[in-house]
């Protein structure tokens, strides 16, 4: 029994002195960082202190994203969208890996990526991205109409020249819709007039 009493009282010695040691070593490095930093010329430290406040920066807002995240679990409620772009904004800012944003901003994977997928989504509703655009109608239209014996394939090689690049069948197929499509209704030119 006295045996595993002094055993005891060593091993509890010696966790005590690993601790201390550690702090020390710990407090010897801090102070070798420290006394590097005082020796650096004022553009390295200016640099450093950039760095550290980039570093703050990123923190704060993590910890502000969990500070929510904490509330919303809490009550049961969903992320407005501003919040969403704000993580959003978060995680692309300062590149973190969107495997590991649960690690970082307790958010489940799959949510981040539905995010990403309904952004996409509305962004594709806006204009489809075979649709050709109402100003390139409106070119072809005015290129054909100065020019009525040009045949498709022609006013596609002269906008070309142009850097707008198109099938001859799309050019056909601009100038085969109803006359209502017409670009009159366009208020200004597309390019400018002598």
């Amino acid at each position: 029994m006295a045996n595993s009493i002094e055993i005891l009282n060593m091993a509890i010695g010696l966790m005590v002195k690993s601790v201390v040691l550690a702090a020390q070593f710990s407090g010897r490095v801090r102070k070798r960082n420290l006394k590097r930093l005082s020796k650096m010329n004022i553009d390295e430290k200016d640099k450093e202190i950039l760095f550290l406040r980039e570093t703050v920066d990123q923190l704060k807002m993590q910890i502000h994203i969990l500070q929510k995240g904490l509330k919303k679990k809490a009550t049961n409620n969903r992320y407005t969208l501003g919040e969403k772009l704000y993580i959003l904004h978060y995680v692309e800012t300062f590149q973190i890996a969107r495997h590991r944003v649960g690690e970082y901003l307790g958010i489940a994977r799959s949510t981040y990526y539905r995010w990403l997928r309904s952004i996409e989504e509305k962004s594709r509703k806006v204009m489809p991205a075979n649709k050709t655009p109402a100003e390139v109608a409106a070119l072809v239209w005015e290129v054909a109409k100065a020019n009525t014996d040009w045949g498709r394939v022609r006013i596609a090689n002269q906008l070309a020249l142009l850097k707008i690049f198109i099938a001859g069948s799309t050019v056909r197929n601009i100038l085969d819709r109803p006359r209502w499509f017409h670009p009159q209704r366009f208020s200004r030119p597309l390019y400018g007039t002598s």
